[in-house]
């Protein structure tokens, strides 16, 4: 091969191999296009189970202010919780139907 064709082939094949290896880089790579996608749904998921908690820890601490300054209230979820209530009460249990 003559060195002009050799330059020739240089000329023509480098930038494509330079372009192919940024696109794999760009689609695949450890900063790629894929690794972004799956961490922006990762987050998505994070973020939807940490607003179900936050709802589930708002839930408990109104249970909670409420157990706190409501006696009555406290009667009642100790027997919905632990099947107890006070003497000459009579306490009534339904089951669910499945």
């Amino acid at each position: 091969m003559s060195p002009l064709a050799a330059q020739r082939v240089l000329i023509t094949v480098a930038p494509a191999l330079l372009i192919s290896a940024l696109l794999v880089t760009l689609l695949w790579g450890k900063e790629g296009l894929n690794t972004r996608g799956q961490l922006r749904f990762e987050l998505q998921t994070a973020n939807t189970e940490l607003a179900g908690l936050e709802r589930d820890n708002q839930r408990l601490l109104r249970d909670l202010k409420l157990m706190e300054e409501d006696p009555v209230v406290l009667e009642r979820m100790v027997a919905e919780e632990l099947l107890w209530a006070a003497e000459d009460t009579t306490l009534y249990r339904f089951e669910d139907e499945e």
